[in-house]
């Protein structure tokens, strides 16, 4: 009873987890896409701070001095009190509004990384689920590997007592026997470490379990480059970067334009008058126009510098298109030699399953030997085995394609 109680608590504890749902925990708990959301968080305040150069700018001062005997003579009172009170408005400011474009194309550009970070997110997910999938389908079938060589060796041990089989023969079938347990073994750490990388990709801390098995999916035509050229994501960062160091230029010509900015203050201080002193204040309003004539061809330089940016990301533009392409011609190859493959493991599997049930069947009526059987079977599962691993090459390239057109 209190066994059953264990197991029942354990598999209570184990989260049975779809493919689905490993990449939705993926999408919220992985490093990658939380870095990203801060990033467009931080991107966000960028663009409050350059709205902050179109606002108006409003200052306060306030200065008390107390001069010594010596020092305060004739109009200068010993206790001097100042305050400034300032308002700055820009009216124009070229810098400022390009500023701001800047800000908000930089947005754009967080946005679209964060998106190609949850395809990138999502891909890995999917990769490591259906690796789990047929490493778990690999460990049940060296189960019953390890039962088929322990009834082998039961077999032979009760020949070799019998005197009808040589003691070589008894030592060969336990090793075979043997070999069998320390490979699931092998496999069984292999699905375990696997597991534990899955887990903290996908960010969960419990015990967890892949729900589902590897299946076919139909492949379907269509005009993938055009998708390509379209949705990928990472072809996407990359044009929105273009569009940034553009936008760096117009910048940094912009601050070589003439500004206007409108200003008032309302400002007072402490003078003698007559024999006292008295508070002195007033109101001041004006515009003020700067514009920058010669800065030592510091403008010329610092635009240039701009435009080899810009010139270089054009290159890696043109460089990322050409590497998109040939991962999506990579990918459907692979496809498509991965289904004639499969086809070809479909009809072996089918072979070595009939092979099985005509040696179970000969074994019946004392024709075949108990070691033709456990052969059979060996084989078969060699050939399911094969079978599982091309399905999951096959499932893990249909989420390669889907990364690179989606």
């Amino acid at each position: 009873m209190r066994s059953l109680f264990l197991l029942l608590v354990g598999f209570s504890l184990s989260l049975a987890i779809t493919l689905q749902e490993a990449v939705d925990l993926a999408l919220r708990n992985n490093v990658s896409t939380k870095l990203s959301l801060l990033d467009i968080q931080k991107a966000e305040e960028g663009i409050k701070r350059a709205r902050a150069g179109i606002l108006p700018q409003v200052s306060f001062s306030y200065t008390y001095t107390r001069l010594g005997g010596d020092l305060a003579f004739g109009f200068t009172p010993k206790n001097r009190h100042s305050y400034l009170f300032e308002v700055d408005q820009t009216l124009f400011n070229s810098a400022v509004f390009e500023s701001l474009r800047l800000s908000k194309e930089q947005r754009e550009l967080q946005s679209l990384i964060y998106e190609d970070v949850k395809a990138e997110v999502a891909f890995q997910t999917k990769q490591l689920f259906y690796a789990l999938l047929y490493k778990r389908e690999v460990v049940r079938l060296l189960e019953e590997n390890v039962k088929y060589w322990e009834e082998n060796y039961k077999q032979v041990e009760a020949k070799f007592k019998g005197g009808i089989l040589p003691k070589v023969e008894l030592m060969r079938a336990k090793a075979q026997w043997e070999g069998s347990k320390a490979e699931l073994e092998s496999a069984k750490a292999d699905y375990q470490k696997s597991l534990e990388d899955f887990k903290r990709f996908i960010g969960y801390e419990g015990s967890v379990e892949p729900q589902g098995e590897l299946k076919y999916v139909e492949y379907q035509e269509r005009d993938y480059e055009g998708l390509l050229l379209e949705k990928n994501t990472s072809i996407k960062v990359s044009r929105k970067s273009l569009d940034v160091l553009q936008r760096a230029i117009e910048v940094q010509k912009a601050q070589y334009y003439p500004s206007l900015e409108a200003f008032a203050t309302y400002q007072g201080s402490t003078a003698k008058v007559g024999n006292g002193e008295k508070m002195l204040d007033g109101y001041t309003f004006g515009v003020r126009l700067n514009y920058r004539i010669f800065d030592g061809f510091s403008r010329e330089a610092t635009i240039a510098q701009a435009k080899i940016d810009l010139l270089k990301q054009m290159e890696s533009l043109r460089d990322v298109e050409r590497s998109q392409r040939a991962e999506l011609s990579k990918v459907l190859l692979d496809i498509k030699s991965l289904r004639e493959q499969i086809r070809t493991a479909e009809l072996n599997l089918e072979a070595s399953k009939e092979a099985l049930r005509l040696s179970t069947e000969r074994y019946k009526y004392g024709i075949a030997t108990q070691l033709e059987v456990l052969e059979a079977a060996s084989n078969y599962n060699n050939a399911l085995k094969n079978y599982y691993y091309l399905l999951y090459l096959y499932n893990t390239a249909i989420a390669k394609l889907e990364r690179l057109t989606q």
